[in-house]
């Protein structure tokens, strides 16, 4: 016959522990958020309703909102979310924390983010803006009316009162050495929503050991869906500059190339614009990949123009499922410049050239500066390290060192050797 007096204290025993720790690490919340209030009182109150913690390790806070002093304003919050490994973590993990060691995962989540649109932050946000946009050089909007930029106001003229921010930000850091992800979601809702997942090799949890290794990317999503902003801008700006909706389209599609590097950072070639065209047509989703053949150091991509990125990351796109083949960009327009006259080769002595050779051949050649044509792309040039498993590899040098590119052999339309 099992006695019941010996569980049911255990069980009540572990209760008050467990309902112990919970209000203790509440308590220690609630210290640090009234620290936080006290911190910014000289610039603006803030207040909170509620604050629990759940038997998981999740901290919650409820209904905040913030008044900054120098604006007959508030922002209001729905709620704060910090997702952590669990209960002991919250009750020992500080000092590991403050060693720099992060815990295995943590995600944080802020919903219903509230902003009007209509208030004197909004109005500084504008003025701010007109002045940046005006200086930077851009040139207006021809297509919308009277909306030159789109800044705060001009999203009050497609009926938006105010933004609605949910923000969610997490990692994780996968057992045995294996790699760090990281996910992000930023939604407007009645907007728009977009998400990123992010995969790196190499990177470290305890942030002493960050600066010393260098995460290496290796892959890339980011997934965005519209969910209202581009039909209300369609019927907007076609109605007011006295267009159908399709001569708006044609008016975006025929902007000139200075626009869309303004815009986009870049000038898409023929494969982009229509892309672009069918999003107008039917806004959907945009779904961006990139999966590189080696992982990348990160730095040094800001090193390569986008139209080289291409094929070095292997970049997908497609729109509302369906992929865009042609990812080609335009470079930018530059004024024409005479290469300087070759020196003449002395009597007898043959200058060295870029000759032609089959691709299968190309093993033969280690160490030798190669030019690749790829079938997308720049092509690419540089000292060539290895041959293998399907792909070159191409050292090239840089202001800052070198940097080695994975080429797969059947993206090569030509290979030449400089002999």
């Amino acid at each position: 016959m099992i006695r019941w007096k010996p569980v049911v204290g255990l069980v009540l025993l572990v209760a008050a522990v467990i309902g112990g720790v919970t209000l203790y690490i509440r308590s220690q919340v609630k210290a640090a958020l009234e620290d936080a209030i006290t911190a910014i009182s000289p610039d603006a109150q803030m207040r909170y309703a509620s604050v629990s913690v759940t038997l998981g390790g999740t901290i919650r806070v409820q209904d905040i909102e913030i008044r900054p002093r120098a604006f007959d304003d508030r922002l209001h919050i729905e709620g704060i979310e910090v997702e952590t490994p669990g209960l002991w973590f919250l009750l020992t993990g500080r000092t590991k924390v403050r060693d720099g060691e992060l815990p295995e995962h943590l995600r944080a989540t802020l919903r219903g983010l509230a902003f009007n649109l209509d208030g004197p932050m909004a109005e500084t946000f504008d003025r701010f803006f007109a002045v940046a946009m005006q200086s930077s050089g851009v040139a207006p909007m021809s297509n919308c009316g009277d909306v030159r930029y789109f800044d705060l106001n001009a999203f009050q003229r497609l009926g938006y009162q105010s933004f609605v921010f949910d923000i969610s930000l997490g990692y994780r850091f996968e057992k045995g050495g294996g790699p760090l992800r990281i996910t992000t979601e930023w939604r407007m809702r009645d907007l728009g929503v977009a998400t990123v997942n992010l995969e790196f090799a190499g990177a470290s949890s305890n942030l002493r050991d960050v600066m010393a290794t260098q995460a290496r990317l290796r892959a890339f999503d980011v997934v965005y869906q519209d969910l209202s902003v581009t039909d209300r801008t369609k019927r907007y700006c076609s109605k007011a500059s006295n267009m159908t909706v399709e001569q708006y389209i044609e008016s975006e599609m025929n902007r000139s190339a200075a626009e869309y590097r303004a815009q986009w950072g870049l000038i898409p070639g023929p494969g982009l614009r229509q892309a672009y065209r069918e999003f107008l047509t039917r806004p959907g989703e945009v779904r961006l990949q990139i999966t590189p053949s080696v992982e990348l150091d990160m730095q040094t991509l800001r090193l390569f123009k986008p139209e080289d990125l291409v094929s070095m990351l292997n970049l997908r796109v497609s729109v509302s499922g369906k992929a865009v083949t042609d990812l080609s960009m335009m470079p930018a327009p530059s004024a024409p410049t005479r290469p300087a006259p070759s020196p003449a080769a002395a009597p007898g002595v043959v200058a060295s050239e870029f000759r032609s050779v089959p691709t299968a051949d190309l093993d033969r050649h280690i160490g030798k500066t190669v030019r690749l044509h790829l079938t997308h792309g720049a092509p690419r040039e540089g000292r060539l390290l290895q041959v293998l498993d399907g792909m070159a590899r191409v050292e090239r040098r840089l202001p800052g060192g070198t940097i080695t590119l994975a080429i797969p052999l059947r993206q090569i339309e030509r290979a030449e050797v400089l002999l």
